[in-house]
């Protein structure tokens, strides 16, 4: 019979050799190695659960991941809603930083000969002629200038092309070029190609623009174009303006006063030129240019603006085939033969017929504003008076529809004697606040920043007439003044004398001529001596 406490399951041999299964200690154990038996204890349980481990670990790394993710998806949302905040001030700044250092460059000679420094600039000539202007980082390569209608190279007819171009070379860093478009007979897109011809040809400039001397070939569309003046040496300002001129504009209308001082180089190219082309606007809308008093050249070069071929600063033309006819004056010329030309001019047979009938002159006829001391005091109360006394009642006889104005450092429009007078001398120069005549006759006045768009649309139906849009916009793009012009009924006046304006204040060319030459050499005794020099070699010869 079995004895229940006699029974061993295991025999000696084995229970000796018996390996533990457990790191706690056993009931012999002297509990010294404790610890190092827990530790194992759980990194044996961790490595028998592994997947719960890995588990936690990826679901904080996760969380920190999204927690991160989200910070930096509201800080992104907060810069860029500060960015479109101020992203007008932002975009003004930027292309100030970039104008000025541009210029910056070409001065400091960081620019190699023979690059693009002026982008072209296009004026109108008249009625069938652009002129394009640009400059070279020095330079003395003659140059050309292609041609030709969109309508036409789609049919692969040939392209106009000038005789080669020499340079004005103005001093070692600026080399200027000047070369006349056309004949333009045609209406529609024009694209235009300056290219260098010595040693080969290469591409310099390519642009397009939009032209409507005639419609002869298609019905005709609205003419969209925007007006300023006095920019100066309010850069940030004119930046801002031209940003909010919108593409569809066509042409460009500037009154005067571009620059602040006439001889500096370093003026044309950032206060004119370079914002004008950054926008792309120079190189593609022909500019209608008045000169005022503060870009008046003595020597009548007008490097940087239209020169006509008859070098008159004062010239004329049609559009929308005699439509719409612009008179362009020199209210720094107080002299007999622009008065004489004016008379036959708006006594001919162009501007009777057309339908708006529009003058565009630096001084305005009815100026408001002023600094009274320099005013009443210094003078300048006669500057360009004769465009009140004389000109004035010839654009009530031969019937002027409206007349564009700078020279003022504000805006106003109001009409007398059936003429609407407008001034639009806010695109830059400090502000006019001070009030030194009170004609009563102007309609809307805003002593803030702006510029002009104008829309001139054409009949909708046969004998309607022609309307003319004219709306005014601030410096934050807000409308502050509109108004529609109708074009009225024209009984053409026939030109019965053409007494002389001798006596009546006007003076010849030639003494003015004399007088400013003499001006310009007391305030330049460098370029004195420069021409005595050249004229001593001339002697020689």
């Amino acid at each position: 019979m079995l004895q229940p406490n006699s029974y061993e399951p295991y025999s000696s041999v084995s229970f000796q050799h018996k390996q533990p299964t457990s790191p706690l200690p056993g009931p012999g154990d002297d509990g010294k190695n404790n610890t190092r038996y827990r530790e194992a204890f759980l990194d044996a349980l961790m490595e028998s659960r592994p997947t719960l481990a890995t588990s936690n670990t990826k679901k904080r790394r996760w969380h920190l991941r999204r927690q991160h993710r989200n910070r930096l998806i509201v800080a992104l949302a907060i810069l860029l809603f500060f960015v479109y905040l101020f992203s007008n001030t932002i975009a003004i700044y930027w292309a100030f930083f970039r104008i000025k250092l541009d210029n910056a460059l070409f001065d400091r000679g960081w620019v190699p000969c023979g690059v693009l420094r002026k982008e072209p600039m296009l004026y109108i000539q008249d009625t069938y002629h652009v002129q394009v202007v640009w400059e070279m980082n020095c330079g003395t390569r003659d140059m050309q200038v292609s041609w030709q209608r969109d309508a036409e190279q789609q049919q692969q007819e040939a392209t106009t092309t000038s005789s080669p171009i020499e340079p004005l070379v103005l001093d070692k860093r600026h080399s200027l070029y000047k070369a006349t478009i056309g004949p333009l007979k045609e209406g529609g897109e024009y694209t235009y190609r300056i290219e260098t011809i010595h040693p080969s040809k290469r591409l310099v400039a390519r642009h397009s623009f939009h032209w409507d001397a005639s419609t002869s070939d298609h019905q005709q569309q609205p003419i969209r174009m925007a007006a300023m003046a006095d920019n100066q040496f309010g850069l940030r300002t004119f930046v801002s303006l031209l940003r909010r001129i919108n593409k569809r504009v066509e042409y460009l209308i500037h009154a005067g006063d571009a620059v602040q001082n006439y001889p500096s180089l370093r003026q044309w190219q950032t206060d004119f030129v370079g914002p004008l082309t950054y926008y792309g606007l120079g190189q593609t809308m022909p500019m209608i240019y008045a000169h005022g008093n503060h870009d008046h050249d003595p020597t009548y070069e007008y490097h940087y603006t239209r020169v006509s071929p008859s070098s008159d600063p004062w010239y004329a033309f049609s559009m929308a085939d005699g439509a719409i006819r612009f008179v362009i004056l020199d209210s720094n010329l107080d002299w007999e033969q622009q008065d004489e030309w004016l008379r036959r001019e708006l006594a001919g047979h162009a501007f009777q017929h057309a339908t708006f009938r529009v003058v565009v002159v630096h001084v305005p006829p009815f100026l408001e504003y002023w600094d009274p001391d320099a005013w009443n005091n210094k003078g300048q109360k006669e500057w360009g008076s004769f465009v009140k006394t004389r000109f004035v009642p010839l654009f009530e006889k031969y019937g002027v529809d409206l007349v564009i104005s700078g020279h003022q450092h504000n805006y106003e429009r109001g009409q007398h004697n059936g003429i609407h007078y407008t001034i639009i001398g806010g695109a830059g120069g400090d502000l006019d606040f001070e009030r030194v005549e009170n004609y009563g006759m102007y309609e809307a006045t805003s002593l803030d920043f702006h510029f002009v768009l104008l829309e001139f649309r054409p009949p909708t139906q046969h004998n309607a007439p022609w309307q003319l849009v004219w709306e005014t916009y601030n410096l934050n793009g807000r409308k502050i003044d509109s108004v529609t012009l109708e074009s009225k009924p024209r009984t053409p006046i026939i030109e019965e004398s053409n007494d002389s304006v001798l006596g009546q204040g006007a003076v010849t060319g030639e003494t003015i001529e004399e007088l400013t030459y003499n001006e310009l050499l007391d305030n330049n005794p460098q370029l004195e001596e420069e021409l005595l020099d050249e004229n001593e070699d001339d002697d020689i010869v």
